[in-house]
């Protein structure tokens, strides 16, 4: 089910028994119109289509976290076809941030992480991640001022595009170098370990 549709709403202070994992339209917006534009075959844009993410029209407000997990793996089978998997989804990670930053809300979201820099901006990540869909969360543990241990509660079964963000927010904040590993996967989510230099 795609978008928004199906959705009813709650009065105030009520909320759902389970709420539904949905990704923002900028987040969409970015990936798609903005990173990978140009690079899609034409029979990943059809297959998109396919799934209910259809960019001849306008975008919805969300789109459910299935149609959308589905769209990221059509994307990586296009795009890395001859990579292992795991550095397909690592690559499409960072794609992910960098659509994002020709979005109006990611243009704010770089300024504010150009300012705080790469630890301070660590600190901020669940907000950040919450700004792309309503269903991540994470935890960050300092180790030093060039290393944290990051927790996400929800990696779609691929922790690698988790670390290929961490790595692009890094290094948009400022960091050099900045490499992510996954420590472990810890039922949905994963934790990873996740340094840089300055």
């Amino acid at each position: 089910m795609q978008g928004l549709e199906g959705s009813r709403e709650l009065g105030a202070g009520r909320q759902p028994a389970t709420q539904r994992r949905l990704v923002f339209e900028h987040t969409v917006d970015g990936l798609f119109r903005f990173s990978l534009r140009s690079r899609l075959s034409s029979q990943a844009w059809n297959a998109l289509r396919g799934v209910g993410i259809d960019l001849s029209k306008p975008l919805l407000p969300a789109y459910s976290y299935e149609t959308w997990k589905r769209a990221l793996e059509l994307t990586v089978a296009d795009l890395y076809p001859l990579v292992p998997r795991e550095e397909g989804w690592r690559q499409l990670g960072r794609e992910v941030v960098n659509g994002m930053v020709h979005t109006v809300l990611g243009r704010a979201m770089v300024g504010v992480a150009r300012l705080l820099g790469p630890l301070r901006s660590l600190r901020r990540l669940n907000n950040t991640l919450r700004s792309a869909d309503n269903y991540v969360e994470s935890r960050l543990t300092e180790l030093s001022p060039t290393s944290c241990e990051v927790w996400i509660n929800e990696v779609m079964g691929q922790p690698t595009y988790y670390a290929g963000i961490l790595e692009a927010c890094i290094g948009l904040a400022g960091g050099q170098r900045a490499r992510a590993r996954v420590v472990s996967l810890e039922g949905p989510g994963a934790r990873l370990h996740v340094e840089w230099e300055e």
